[in-house]
């Protein structure tokens, strides 16, 4: 592959400028020629000096691009607009990659043609905020039982943080619905899905997550998804989306499925609880402890993506999936 320009990593990046450092001198380490691919960063309205950062020398291919702060999903847009090898590579600019990132999800493709890859975001040994500890945990099992068999990726798998495809499909399919503030790679890989491309995971093309966000955050991230998820499930028509949300809504435990349709069902019970264990979890950050962090998570995310997809439903069809 020497000299010839195979992949285009694309790296979306606002206000961070010592963690796309970081970023920057793992893909300088990667183990195939670095004339194969491009690195294309999108600075998406920094004020931090990140634009003038991306000017310095360094042995890697950058094609640094900035404009108006618009988003993940329209920087990532630019991105593969300008993007010149045959693969995008997606990688956030919280993601360290390890030396063989880029190269194993060229083998992958080269193994599983017409697929969408996808490599783990692994975790550090610890996160200071309970809500990301959390939701790394949650990672952590499902490429857990992926790499066991246990079940194959989809595209709710495919978080843009550490994922791959051919550039002609992104293009064909309009990439990203710049529209969506959260999800709109999971929305991006059910377009995917519908084009007929697989999905991949591959544990070997790994980054580390040095994740880090607001509770504020991490909790619209979880009512986006359950707004969304009505929608995606929808297109598949109104049968296909009952039966899929009455399937996971089953999957949780009856005495966590039981506290949760409390507050679907009783408005002030659900400001009191989403309120209360805000309060207690920042405790827990604030103390640097996570007693009962995983717990807490649990029932907040649940409740908010469970409550913003009962609205998104209706009344009526909000019955029949949250019926005993």
């Amino acid at each position: 592959m020497s000299g010839q320009l195979v992949a285009s990593v694309v790296i979306p990046t606002y206000n961070r400028k010592p963690r796309l450092a970081r970023v920057l001198k793992a893909l300088e380490t990667q183990d195939l020629d670095l004339s194969s691919f491009e690195v294309v960063v999108v600075d998406d309205g920094s004020s931090d000096g990140t634009f003038e950062f991306l000017q310095q020398a360094r042995p890697l291919r950058v094609n640094a691009i900035r404009q108006p702060n618009g988003g993940p999903a329209r920087a990532r847009n630019t991105g593969v607009a300008a993007a010149k090898g045959k693969y995008i590579v997606f990688v956030d600019d919280d993601v360290e990659p390890i030396a063989s990132l880029v190269s194993e999800h060229l083998r992958s493709h080269q193994l599983s043609p017409a697929s969408v890859v996808i490599g783990p975001l692994s975790s550090l040994p610890r996160y200071p905020q309970p809500w990301v500890q959390w939701e790394q945990q949650k990672l952590e099992r499902q490429y857990s039982a992926m790499e066991r068999g246990d079940w194959a990726p989809t595209f709710r798998q495919f978080w843009t943080g550490n994922a791959s495809l051919e550039r002609e499909h992104l293009v064909a399919e309009g990439g990203f619905n710049v529209e969506i503030l959260r999800g709109e790679d999971v929305e991006l890989g059910f377009r995917l899905k519908q084009r007929g491309l697989g999905f991949v995971f591959n544990p070997l093309a790994r980054g580390f997550h040095h994740a880090e966000r607001s509770l504020q955050s991490w909790m619209f991230a979880h009512e986006s998804y359950g707004r969304l998820e009505v929608e995606i499930f929808g297109r598949d028509g109104e049968q296909h989306l009952l039966a899929t949300l009455r399937a996971n809504w089953r999957h949780l435990h009856p005495a966590l499925r039981g506290a949760v349709h409390q507050c679907i069902a009783h408005p002030r019970l659900y400001s009191l609880a989403r309120a209360a264990i805000q309060r207690a979890l920042l405790v827990e950050a604030a103390a640097g402890t996570q007693v009962l962090a995983s717990e807490l998570c649990s029932a907040l995310a649940n409740i908010l993506y469970w409550r913003a997809s009962a609205v998104e439903l209706g009344e009526l069809r909000a019955a029949q999936v949250f019926s005993p």
